[in-house]
């Protein structure tokens, strides 16, 4: 029997018509494999933000305001597409 509930009745805890239902030992494959890719991600992130701080030593901190602001203006933005393509939440 699956350690997954799929809902509160028994009788749906391997629901097959789930995504995983029918072969649950993927969905430790797809957590794991998730997980990987987001470390990788966050590695790669960290070092090009130590790299660029520490390109000028000297002025770390207008280089952290500017990161600030880039992000900020991305999101901004970002959030203005979703609306745009009907994504808003």
């Amino acid at each position: 029997m699956s350690r997954y509930i799929y809902g509160k009745n028994k009788r749906n805890w391997a629901d097959p018509s789930s995504k995983y239902g029918l072969c649950q030992e993927q969905f430790e494959k797809d957590i794991q494999a998730h997980q990987e890719r987001y470390e990788r991600k966050k590695e790669t992130i960290e070092a090009m933000v130590h790299g660029l701080m520490k390109s000028d030593p000297v002025r770390q901190e207008e280089t952290f305001e500017m990161f600030i602001e880039v992000l900020r203006e991305w999101k901004r933005k970002s959030e203005g597409n979703c609306v745009e393509r009907g994504y808003e939440e």
